[in-house]
């Protein structure tokens, strides 16, 4: 295929380039000049490189890699995966239920909805998908995946399933139609403390939120309440302003937007008159918390409304708009940065300069020093008064996961809430498992050394197993309480639906009632945002 731009369609782009905003002749002067090297570098490599290369094929490529070196969220959507991504913030489709990861070049389930295709086809969590239908899924993007898990709903396909290491299945899996919730439940705590967990902030979520707070006012009078945003990726900007704003003033400033043009420019401020505007507000988080959770999170923290608490948010505070493109092609383009009520930012890493972003020091409604560059920081922290890096480092690499998955079907037939049987157990699973993930992690990293073979020579890096599973034993003893929730959370995950599973886990979570003790005590809340 021969392909070839001619200088008119180049001076016709400057044209409409130069109509929608480019500010100085020098831009647009190289902007041609780039656009041009370029089409004659693609029109060289189909006319005359040794092999056929798709013209769609280099296409990608070049876009691929023009985009990877901005940041993570802007990407570019050929024309299937724009109308997924739409499906996906539209919140309905036909779909089976599940949540994957790649693990070992294959996807492997991660969490199930109960109800759903995959829970009615009985796959579990830890089965790895090797096939949908004939198509291998080995190294095969996630997004990618979703093509064949999605379609209309009543249709089926079939996945060969990997159990356990060593049972190859075939199951047949039928598309149910899906219309997310973000609010996955509400609830009444001990002490008539309101409870909302939200699950994501898709449409109309702000609404579903003033529900269920509204009929938790008029039916129980509750005298505080605790919204939980952990594990809670973002969504909607208008939605998240609008929650804000069913606690603070009308027309309160809770985010705006700042990026190099001015297009990109905006302030956010809340539409309605609160619904709560005096009733005392825990906010819970942690690290998976981002984009429009740190601006719910953030901005009730710079407006003294509410307390936070939890471990440190994610940090994402980078704006994206969608721009549709040519024959039906769409992108999704990063156009600013959030900034909340204090003037700082929730960015934690600067993509474009390749490491964290500097701190600077600003100041909550009450005087508060807040920091920016590095998410939300809660009131209340629990890595500082409980470390929990050893904990953390099991859940990332999947081992009270593992656990769980080993361990359902006998503790389904046992008490999960034995504390001592639950944690002696898990100890004597981690240790072992633990101690070879450890080994394996340091000889990787001799491997790939440059300098591995004074490591070898020296024995420098041999495993002290026995050190290893003393140290996680002790840990486990010294954080029962956090353990025990984890463990506890990721079995009762595999039994119930997520109302089983919120309203169970109510009464075994310690952020939960850390949260209601603060509640309990106002004016402990109030010493913590309005210090004399």
């Amino acid at each position: 295929m021969r392909i070839f731009i001619p200088k008119s369609v180049l001076i016709l782009i400057v044209f409409i380039i130069t109509l929608s905003g480019f500010k100085y002749g020098n831009d647009l002067f190289e902007f041609s000049k780039h656009l041009e090297i370029f089409s004659h570098v693609y029109k060289t490599v189909q006319e005359e490189y040794v092999e056929e290369v798709p013209a769609s094929e280099m296409a990608q490529i070049a876009i691929k890699n023009m985009l990877k070196n901005l940041d993570p969220y802007t990407v570019f959507y050929s024309e299937y995966q724009a109308e997924e991504a739409l499906i996906e913030r539209q919140g309905e489709y036909g779909g089976v239920g599940c949540r994957v990861i790649i693990k070992n070049h294959f996807p492997m389930v991660l969490e199930i909805e109960k109800g759903y295709g995959f829970d009615k086809a009985s796959i579990k969590q830890g089965d790895v998908i090797l096939k949908a239908g004939d198509i291998d899924l080995r190294d095969r993007p996630i997004d990618e995946m979703m093509q064949y898990f999605r379609g209309a709903p009543n249709t089926s396909f079939n996945v060969t399933i990997l159990r356990a290491q060593k049972d190859t299945l075939v199951k047949s899996v039928t598309r149910s139609q899906v219309e997310t919730k973000s609010v996955s439940y509400s609830g009444i705590l001990k002490n008539n403390f309101g409870y909302i967990k939200l699950d994501e902030f898709g449409r109309d979520c702000a609404q579903e939120i003033a529900q269920a707070l509204k009929n938790q006012i008029d039916s129980n009078q509750i005298k505080g309440l605790v919204l939980d945003l952990r594990n809670n990726s973002g969504g909607l900007l208008d939605q998240a302003v609008e929650i804000v704003g069913l606690f603070v003033p009308k027309n309160t400033l809770v985010v705006y937007l700042k990026g190099a043009h001015k297009s990109g420019n905006q302030p956010w401020r809340t539409p309605n008159k609160p619904l709560a505007p005096n009733l005392p507000v825990v906010v819970l988080i942690n690290e998976s918390s981002a984009s429009a959770s740190e601006v719910v999170s953030g901005s009730l923290q710079d407006l003294d409304r509410a307390l936070i608490i939890g471990s440190p948010s994610f940090g994402k505070g980078l704006v994206q708009n969608y721009k549709n493109l040519p024959y039906r092609t769409q992108m999704k383009i990063t156009t600013a940065r959030y900034h909340i009520p204090s003037g700082r930012c929730i960015q934690k890493i600067d993509y474009r300069r390749s490491g964290n972003s500097p701190k600077q020091a600003f100041k909550t409604k009450n005087g508060r020093p807040v920091f920016d560059g590095s998410g939300v920081h809660p009131d209340i922290n629990i890595n500082q008064s409980e470390p929990l890096d050893l904990m953390n480092w099991m859940k990332r690499e999947l081992l009270i996961f593992d656990y769980a998955n080993q361990k359902e079907a006998f503790w389904k037939s046992k008490n999960p809430d034995n504390a001592f049987d639950l944690l002696s157990d898990f100890a004597q699973f981690a240790t072992v498992k633990g101690a070879k993930k450890v080994g394996k992690s340091l000889n990787d990293l001799v491997s790939k050394s440059s300098d591995s073979s004074i490591f070898n020579r020296t024995d420098f890096l041999q495993v002290n197993t026995a050190a290893i599973e003393k140290w996680m034993n002790q840990d486990i003893k010294n954080n029962q309480e956090w353990y025990l929730f984890e463990l506890r959370q990721a079995l009762f995950m595999r039994w119930y639906d997520k109302s089983q599973y919120h309203q169970t886990m109510l009464t075994k979570d310690p952020l939960i009632d850390k949260a209601s003790a603060y509640l309990a005590n106002p004016e402990r809340i109030s010493k913590i945002v309005n210090p004399k």
